[in-house]
């Protein structure tokens, strides 16, 4: 098993407590600002949630078809981990170590990348599945799943851009390595 940020903490000698010596991210935001925040991209996930939920409930004949259902399904977790970081953004402290920094930030921004390429993924999956059948299947159902992708798509591009700009508001302050060999 990976241990990932071991080597981020180090035991004095004669201690029995670790102390951090990796690198710090800073992000500087007011309380409120990062409140607001918070609940801005919780309320996106759970808008992203609903869309997923009516695109699933529609009965159109690109859901049987497991190239098109398949990064549709996987689009949800993804999206569960997208809220967990929202969750969590809101108590970051300003000068934030490692592992908080990538279950809040880098998980939120990793978690809207992943689902972009899904939902275009399916976009075009459904696109191809309309065009090569577009004289045998029922129209309304199909064109609302496909619809509704092309919206997830745009609101996770947006989503993208915001997350980057925010990510961008990141400094990192390199800790001193000490040589242990």
């Amino acid at each position: 098993m990976k241990r990932k940020f071991v080597q981020d903490y180090k035991r004095k000698d004669g201690e029995n407590q670790f102390s951090y010596v990796g690198d710090y991210y800073i992000f500087c935001m007011e309380e409120t600002e990062k409140r607001r925040r918070s609940v801005f991209q919780i309320v996106f996930a759970l808008v992203q949630m609903f869309f997923l939920v009516v695109a699933g409930l529609l009965n159109s004949p690109g859901s049987y078809k497991v190239y098109i259902v398949l990064p549709y399904l996987c689009m949800i977790l993804p999206l569960i981990y997208y809220i967990m970081g929202a969750v969590g953004f809101s108590r970051i402290p300003e000068r934030m170590e490692k592992h908080q920094y990538e279950v809040t930030l880098l998980r939120m921004m990793k978690s809207v990348l992943a689902i972009f390429f899904l939902c275009i993924f399916t976009v075009g999956a459904d696109g191809i599945f309309l065009i090569r059948n577009k004289d045998e299947i029922g129209a309304i159902p199909e064109a609302l799943f496909f619809g509704i992708m092309i919206v997830l798509a745009v609101m996770d591009y947006a989503a993208l851009i915001y997350h980057n700009r925010m990510q961008k508001g990141v400094v990192v302050e390199k800790q001193k390595q000490e040589d242990t060999k």
